[in-house]
Parts: C-alpha cells; sequence; structure tokens
C-alpha cells in the first residue's frame, strides 16, 4: 500500500464527522456572537456558497483562499474551515510552506492531502506515533488520538479532562465541547485508525517521493539505464574490434 492510500483510508475514516468534499466550506458574516453567523456549504448538497467564490473552491490558488480567509466578518464575510479537511485561518498559514508549497500553488485537492499531512507532522506525539519513532502502548497512542482531537473538534478525547474552552469534558467529548461542537467519531474507532496508519507508512519518509511507487518507478529508470549502458558500451567494443580487425 502507497503512503497515498494509507492516507486516504486513514482519512476516510478520521473525517466522517467533517466535510466531505475538496470543495466543502463554512464562512461567517457577522462580528461578536457566531450564534446564526456562520453558514456553511456542501458540494452537492445546496445550502450557501461564500458569496465571493465564482468557482469551486478546489480552483482557486492557496494565496486567494488565505485572502479570503482574512476578510472581515462583515460584509460578505470571511471565509473558514475549508476543504476535505477544514482547515482554517491560521492554520492554513502555518503549514503552506513546511508543506513546500507557495501562494501561487492551486488549493487543488492532491495539495490539499498533502497539507493534511502535513497537520498531523505538526503535532510532535502524533507524528512520533504514525511515523514509527516511539513504542505503540496506551501512553503513545493516547497523546497521538488526542493530539488528532485538538486538530478536529468532530474527533472524541481519549480520556476526562480540561477542555479547550476551560470544562471539564469526558471521555470521547469533542475537546472544545461547550461552544456547540460535538464529537461523532469515538476514540476507539480514532485509535484503530491510527495503529493500522502505523502500520501501513510507520518508519517511511513522510516525503511523497518515498512512496512505494516512487521507489519502483526509480528501480525502473535504473535498470532501463544500466541497460542502455551495456548495449552503448557493447556497441563501441564491438566497433573497435571491427576496426582493428580490418585494418589488420
Amino acid at each position: 500500500m502507497t503512503q497515498k492510500e494509507a492516507l486516504k483510508q486513514f482519512f476516510d475514516v478520521a473525517l466522517k464527522g467533517e466535510s466531505k468534499t475538496y470543495n466543502d466550506h463554512n464562512w461567517y458574516t457577522c462580528k461578536g456572537s457566531v450564534k446564526n453567523c456562520l453558514k456553511g456549504y456542501i458540494e452537492g448538497r445546496g445550502k450557501s456558497p461564500y458569496p465571493k467564490l465564482s468557482k469551486a473552491l478546489s480552483s482557486y490558488t492557496i494565496g486567494e483562499v488565505k485572502k479570503f480567509q482574512s476578510n472581515s466578518r462583515s460584509g460578505s464575510g470571511q471565509l473558514f474551515a475549508t476543504g476535505r479537511y477544514q482547515i482554517i485561518p491560521d492554520t492554513l498559514k502555518g503549514i503552506v510552506a513546511k508543506s513546500g508549497f507557495t501562494d501561487s500553488d492551486k488549493y487543488s485537492p492532491a495539495n490539499q492531502d498533502r497539507l493534511a499531512y502535513q497537520l498531523l507532522l505538526n503535532r510532535p506525539s502524533l507524528k512520533a506515533y504514525i511515523l514509527g519513532e516511539n513504542e505503540d502502548n496506551k501512553e503513545n497512542i493516547e497523546k497521538a488520538s488526542l493530539q488528532m482531537a485538538m486538530i478536529w473538534s468532530s474527533i472524541g478525547v481519549p480520556y476526562a479532562m480540561k477542555g479547550g474552552r476551560k470544562s471539564r469534558i469526558n471521555k470521547n467529548d469533542s475537546y472544545y465541547s461547550g461552544g456547540g461542537d460535538k464529537a461523532s467519531e469515538s476514540t476507539e474507532d480514532i485509535q484503530l485508525a491510527l495503529k493500522k496508519l502505523r502500520k501501513n507508512i510507520g518508519g517511511k519518509s513522510p516525503s511523497d517521493e518515498n512512496t512505494t511507487e516512487e521507489v519502483e518507478k526509480k528501480k525502473y529508470l535504473k535498470y532501463i539505464l544500466i541497460a542502455t549502458t551495456i548495449i552503448a558500451i557493447g556497441s563501441g567494443v564491438a566497433y573497435y574490434f571491427l576496426i582493428y580487425k580490418k585494418n589488420k
């Protein structure tokens, strides 16, 4: 299984409670209290797309998306959580360069996938667990699953604790409970998905160039180069003996 396939399988489980497509988004239209100010768009289900979008979200550049996200909430409003992974303004600003992108790159499905992987790598405990840099034990997988819950509000926390809104929350509550957020994915399901992801890509380089597909491609090109070199050498030797024999 390639890294790309493993990550898709993982996110299909982990983000069941988030958006469904690369063009989904939500946006704010007022200041102060967020009650009744947040509108959402799910591709294929109508609802309310952000009014400044004249085409699909994934057709814009990263820079254009960032600009929409920097708009005031008054007037036409502020684009907020975007795409398949519901990436919010500050998060997008922080991971673009780390992912190797510039503002001129498209906010395409493939690039959104890479940005999502960078989100995982940005969290130390999550990165260490996924890449197999620590032991696969209860403490480490709970740390990793907690960091998943801190990124996506639809994922439940692994144990009772003080949440992101400073109130006490129970196991499998959203880390952001108290502000209208509810978890729809249990920590048990997330931990199983993390174990599977670790098994599939643990210890491998996070670089897209080091997927199984890329490695096989490089091997193939190497063999072609070797074969070409051998043929060239053989032709040179044959030509040498032909000339040598002729001169004799």
